[in-house]
C-alpha cells in the first residue's frame, strides 16, 4: 500500500490482483451525526452504494452481488475486481454541503507471467565465466558473472528492466545463485540456477588430488629371510 499526496489532500493507493477483492473504508467517527446522505462513488458520477441516517443502505443495481456491507457500517468490500474497476473511489457525505471523507485509488493488475533463465558457461584455468539471460513478457536482460577463488561477481550487462506491461524484470546474484525475477505490485515469479552446478567449487583441487593418489602407488617389498636362519 502506498500513500500519495496532492496539495493538502491525501488518498490511499492500493494495488489489487485481478479477481481479488478490495476494502473501501470510512471511519464511523469521521461521519457527522447530522448527515443527510453518504455515498461511495467510482470516479465522479458512478454511485456504488448509498447510506442514509435511518440506517438503511442501497447498493446500485450493477453492483448487487459484488458489494458486501461491513460491520463498520460505512465501509464496503468490492469483490472480483477487473481491469475496468481501476480508478478513484470516493466517500462523500452531505450535511449542508458535500464533503469528501475518504479517497482510495485502486489499480487492478494481472499476475505476472512465467520467466525463462538460460546460462552459458566458459572456463579457463583461473576462472569460470557465465552469461545469463532472463526473459519474460517480451523483454529480456543479460548479465555476465565471473567466479574465481570461491568468489563470484556480477561484472556487466543489465540488472533490471521494465516490461511492456509495467512489471519489473531483475537479474542478480544471490550468494552462489543466479536469480531471474519477474514481479509487479501483486505477484512475482522467478527462476534460479546454482552456480555450484555450473562451476563446481574447488574442482581443480579435487582433480589434482586424484592425480597425486594415482602418482604414488603402494609399493610392496618382500624380503627372503631364509638365509639369515642359516647363520
Amino acid at each position: 500500500m502506498y500513500l500519495y499526496f496532492t496539495g493538502i489532500d491525501a488518498f490511499t493507493s492500493v494495488f489489487v490482483r485481478k479477481g481479488d477483492d478490495v476494502f473501501l473504508n470510512v471511519s464511523e467517527a469521521a461521519v457527522p451525526k447530522d448527515y443527510h446522505l453518504l455515498l461511495w462513488k467510482f470516479v465522479t458520477d458512478d454511485v456504488l452504494v448509498s447510506f442514509f441516517p435511518s440506517g438503511k443502505s442501497s447498493v446500485r443495481g450493477v453492483y448487487v452481488g459484488r458489494i458486501d456491507l461491513l460491520e463498520n457500517k460505512y465501509s464496503i468490500k468490492l469483490k472480483n475486481l477487473q481491469k475496468s474497476d481501476s480508478g478513484l473511489y470516493t466517500a462523500i457525505v452531505t450535511v449542508t454541503s458535500e464533503e469528501v471523507l475518504a479517497e482510495q485509488k485502486v489499480t487492478v493488475q494481472d499476475p505476472v507471467g512465467p520467466v525463462d533463465l538460460t546460462v552459458s558457461v566458459s572456463s579457463d584455468s583461473s576462472s569460470c565465466n557465465l552469461t545469463a539471460t532472463c526473459t519474460a513478457d517480451g523483454a529480456d536482460i543479460s548479465s555476465t558473472f565471473r567466479c574465481a577463488a570461491k568468489t563470484c561477481l556480477q561484472e556487466g550487462g543489465e540488472g533490471s528492466k521494465v516490461t511492456k506491461s509495467g512489471a519489473s524484470l531483475h537479474l542478480f546474484l544471490s550468494r552462489s545463485t543466479i536469480v531471474c525475477n519477474h514481479s509487479n505490485q501483486v505477484s512475482w515469479t522467478e527462476k534460479t540456477t546454482e552456480i555450484d552446478h555450473l562451476c563446481p567449487k574447488n574442482a581443480g583441487k579435487f582433480e589434482i588430488h586424484k592425480i597425486i593418489r594415482k602418482s604414488f602407488p603402494i609399493l610392496c617389498i618382500s624380503l627372503d629371510l631364509s638365509s639369515y636362519n642359516k647363520v
